[in-house]
């Protein structure tokens, strides 16, 4: 297949209209920390901070960051109680406590949990109705949102720059996304500092999404050449970065470049969409107990091999790009060596090779299947996957 299929767009997909959005505005570098506080001037007088329990707390960033609000004559109200997943009563509690102080701004600190969470709230400042109405689709979104501004302390979801919240709900363990454009950051602000900080475990999983989303992004049958070529940098930094973050946390320069990465693929998928591996990891992840990112990591090969004969020709640009495969070699075999890479690199930062070995079951085959299916993630993949290929993905990570 000749090089010049790598987009796989056909003539009516390329004369489409497209529109392509980011964050009012982006801060990234070390020391960007301190610019929240001029910002959230700009914004309002009152902010809720929402954030989870420990991390924040431990790492410096919570301080850093109400430092430099209070510098700047901004209030605090803090909402700390976040956890692993945002559920829909952590939204609720953290709206109405936003209500009752008189906010008029929210602030979300943390990994993609608190600023998913953060996102929901400003997002439904204004409806009078429970979250879990719009986590069903029951009730349509209100049109005014509070301003918000993310940041992120963990390189991975990429949430500072999406449009979307990904929510569960405690009672039925559904865990999927409320999504609206209006719901876009006021500013992100990426400090690679905040991140030097997160144990081995947590840099693995968040770099393994962040990577995911990059892959995802770039072969997503919604990507234009505008989004494939932030894609493919925020791969390629990501994937440079992340061994040597791994190994070790205080490399500012490692941490930099993933944190760039995450960020470039959040902008990216926020345009082009996933592909089945983020449509099978919400619910893998819920069902298995996993943190999202090592779902994401575990199942990224077996969607690759699943991709092969629709998107090989990316799959051999990231490999060239990454050094694994040479110029001459075969666009087969090139896409090949990229599967061979993402494995390695799962084993370098030890990501289970299945999933059998991280807690799935034959019993939540069907059930993760079922919650797949309806996936924006899944209807984006480059290859159409049926009920069945789901299932045989599955299948084959048992053994």
């Amino acid at each position: 297949m000749p090089e010049a299929a790598a987009s796989f767009r056909t003539a009516s997909q390329m004369s489409e209209s497209t529109v392509f959005r980011t964050p009012g505005e982006t801060h990234l570098g070390v020391g960007a920390v301190r610019m929240v506080g001029p910002i959230a001037r700009r914004c309002g007088a009152r902010a809720l901070l929402v954030t989870g329990a420990r991390s924040a707390k431990a790492s410096g960033a919570l301080d850093a960051v109400s430092e430099s609000l209070q510098e700047a004559g901004v209030e605090v109200v803090l909402y700390d109680r976040v956890g692993r997943e945002p559920t829909l009563g952590m939204v609720d509690e953290a709206r109405q406590l936003a209500r009752e102080s008189a906010c008029d701004l929210i602030i979300g600190l943390g990994g993609g949990s608190p600023i998913d969470a953060a996102k929901a709230v400003a997002g439904l400042f204004f409806s009078p109705r429970p979250t879990a109405a719009h986590f069903e689709g029951r009730v349509s979104l209100p049109d005014k949102t509070l301003p918000w501004i993310a940041i992120p302390t963990t390189a991975g979801a990429g949430a500072e720059a999406t449009p979307n919240s990904v929510l569960i709900n405690e009672e039925t363990k559904v865990k999927k996304s409320i999504r609206s454009w209006a719901w876009l950051a006021k500013a992100a602000i990426v400090d690679p500092a905040l991140t030097v900080a997160c144990p081995k475990s947590v840099t693995a999983a968040s770099g393994m999404d962040a990577f995911t989303q990059a892959v995802e992004s770039y072969t997503s049958r919604h990507a234009t050449p505008l989004t494939e070529g932030i894609s493919l940098r925020a791969a390629l930094e990501i994937a440079r970065g992340l061994p040597r973050a791994w190994e070790d946390g205080g490399d500012i320069e490692a941490r930099t470049a993933v944190a760039w990465g995450a960020t470039m693929a959040g902008i990216a998928l926020a345009n082009a969409r996933l592909g089945a591996v983020h449509g099978l990891a919400h619910p893998v992840g819920t069902l298995c107990g996993l943190p999202h990112g090592l779902a994401c990591g575990i199942l990224l090969p077996a969607v690759i091999e699943f991709n092969l004969d629709v998107a090989a020709p990316k799959y051999a640009r990231l490999a060239r790009e990454l050094g694994a495969a040479g110029e001459t070699s075969s666009t087969e075999a090139a896409a090949r060596a990229f599967l061979a890479y993402v494995r390695e690199l799962n084993a370098r930062l030890g990501v289970p090779a299945s999933l059998g070995e991280a807690g799935l079951t034959r019993e939540m085959i069907d059930e993760i299947v079922e919650q797949t299916l309806p996936s924006q993630s899944l209807a984006a993949n480059p290859k159409p996957a049926s009920r069945e290929d789901l299932r045989a993905i599955l299948l084959a990570q048992l053994e």
